[in-house]
């Protein structure tokens, strides 16, 4: 996406097109020339979120569909924020613009004359809300940042690139956002934050390195691996915490991955009867790739090593990346500092299966609805079964002749029943149709989970009758989600197609 240009020669209609075809995360400003601009805020090519001139949402972005000239500007680094604003897809938004081309010219005209005397004392004590306003709203969600009751994190891990900093895990379909990490060869970590735990996931080109998770207060409750995994994913589930999602060189994410999976090559070396800088200059000698950890009163300090080269050095106090091992080996002033230097291992680890953890809960999911006809009794196993299990298997429930719910269905003389179905409306339509209704929104649920809300409004706005059912039904494959993809949308519109004439 263009970082810069005019929106004379590259319209906002078609900034945000490209921005959702690109899976685009940052924050696009546009300005129209007349002292107002407004801020669309993307992560991966879903526009969540949009705040300017005392508008917020889909206001906002279609009041800014109407410029026509100025500028905009496109920070692929912008911290995001929390918030989640945009309820409808970008065609629907152009469309309200094309609808409705009157109000926005005539609000642009009155606010110019407020902010072009904007020298004087009065109009700066205007202007100065705006800024305000603007400036924290990228770090709304660090006010309820979590904090673990323990105070522990599964290793120190340094600043870098934030690409996202406090996302709500309820915010989040973790699945997608596991698989959009992968696809786009991300590096860098995902870290958990919740109150009572903490967790961590090593991404290198790509691949999971290694999951670490930390959910108890006892020391040495760290585990690794699937079971990690497992754990992360079940807080997210839940919508416990939040997520930070932080890019680092390859050399330094190899760095952590050792940290955490190597075994050590010196151990429990007291400060005060060590040559910190001979010790050092012996591993840069030696060409070690592997890290040294220093552990004191302070704090913790961690020096990364590639090929004996410095790749890295920082401090749990003080995160930002340093090319000087300065500030860890100040903590060695503490004589009863512990030192500890581990190596690279030799043998390749295979990088972990995200999708047999997070991918699996579906499955077994759908697997599971194949064998229980009432609800109720998967209800009680879990949660998110009791719709998702006859999504899947309606379809083929109604192609094949006899079948264990064959009796909704009625193979042969469904095409003749349709003419009848009108008459039945007269009868106790509102009753059927509300509980047809309440069984779509029930197979959204259990398909999208917290991101299904959009889904269900659809639905419930429906006009109370099959041809209106169905053309709601139409519309979901259109809706923009957030780590949703369209093709997941479709299926699921097939799915409820089926189960609504499974009713006829």
């Amino acid at each position: 996406m263009q970082s810069h240009g005019s929106l004379a020669e590259t319209p906002l209609r078609s900034l945000l097109e490209s921005a959702q075809g690109e899976r685009s995360t940052g924050t696009l400003t546009i300005r129209n020339g007349n002292g107002e601009s407004t801020a669309l805020y993307f992560l991966f090519g879903h526009l969540f979120h949009a705040q300017g001139n005392g508008r917020s949402g889909d206001e906002a972005v279609v009041n800014a569909l109407h410029w026509t000239k100025g500028d905009f500007e496109f920070d692929a680094k912008a911290k995001l924020p929390a918030d989640e604003t945009v309820k409808a897809g970008i065609p629907d938004l152009v469309h309200a613009a094309e609808a409705t081309p009157k109000p926005a010219p005539v609000e642009p005209k009155p606010e110019p004359k407020v902010e072009r005397p904007e020298p004087r004392n009065e109009r700066k004590d205007h202007a100065e809300p705006e800024r305000k306003v603007e400036a924290p709203q990228p770090r709304r969600g660090v006010k309820h940042r979590p904090s673990p009751k323990h105070g522990r994190e599964p290793i120190p891990v340094p600043a870098g690139q934030i690409l996202y900093d406090s996302l709500k895990t309820s915010f989040v379909d973790f699945a997608r956002l596991l698989t959009t990490l992968e696809r786009e060869g991300y590096t860098g970590y995902v870290r958990l934050l919740t109150d009572d735990a903490s967790g961590l996931i090593l991404f290198r080109e790509g691949s999971a390195l290694e999951c670490l998770y930390d959910g108890k207060a006892d020391a040495g409750s760290l585990v690794l691996g699937k079971q990690a995994l497992q754990e992360f994913n079940d807080d997210v589930t839940a919508g416990h915490g939040v997520l930070d999602v932080v890019g680092l060189s390859p050399e330094l994410i190899d760095g952590l991955y050792e940290l955490t999976v190597s075994r050590p090559m010196y151990t429990e070396l007291y400060a005060a009867w060590v040559d910190m800088k001979a010790l050092l200059n012996f591993l840069s000698e030696r060409k070690l790739s592997g890290s040294v950890m220093i552990r004191s009163s302070a704090g913790t300090g961690v020096i990364i090593l590639a090929d004996g080269e410095l790749a890295g050095a920082y401090t749990s106090e003080s995160r930002d990346i340093s090319d000087k091992p300065d500030r860890a080996l100040a903590l060695c002033d503490d004589p009863n500092a512990m030192i500890e230097v581990k190596s690279a291992d030799a043998t390749k680890h295979p990088p972990l299966d995200v999708e047999e953890v997070v991918g699996g809960q579906r499955q077994r999911a759908a697997q599971a609805a194949s064998f229980a006809a009432p609800a109720p009794d998967v209800a009680a196993t879990n949660p998110t079964i009791p719709v998702i299990p006859a999504m899947p298997n309606e379809p083929p429930t109604a192609q094949i002749p006899t079948g264990q719910f064959s009796g909704f269905n009625q193979p042969g003389p469904s095409p003749h029943v349709a003419p009848t179905a009108p008459p039945r409306p007269a009868g106790g339509p509102q009753l059927d149709m509300s509980s047809v209704v309440t069984e779509l929104q029930a197979m959204a649920d259990d398909a999208l989970g917290n991101r299904a809300r959009k889904v269900k409004d659809i639905l419930s706005a429906a006009d109370p009758s099959i041809a209106g059912i169905e053309a709601a039904i139409d519309q979901i494959p259109s809706i923009s989600l957030l780590f949703v993809d369209s093709s997941r949308l479709e299926q699921l519109a097939q799915e409820m197609r089926a189960r609504l004439k499974s009713h006829l």
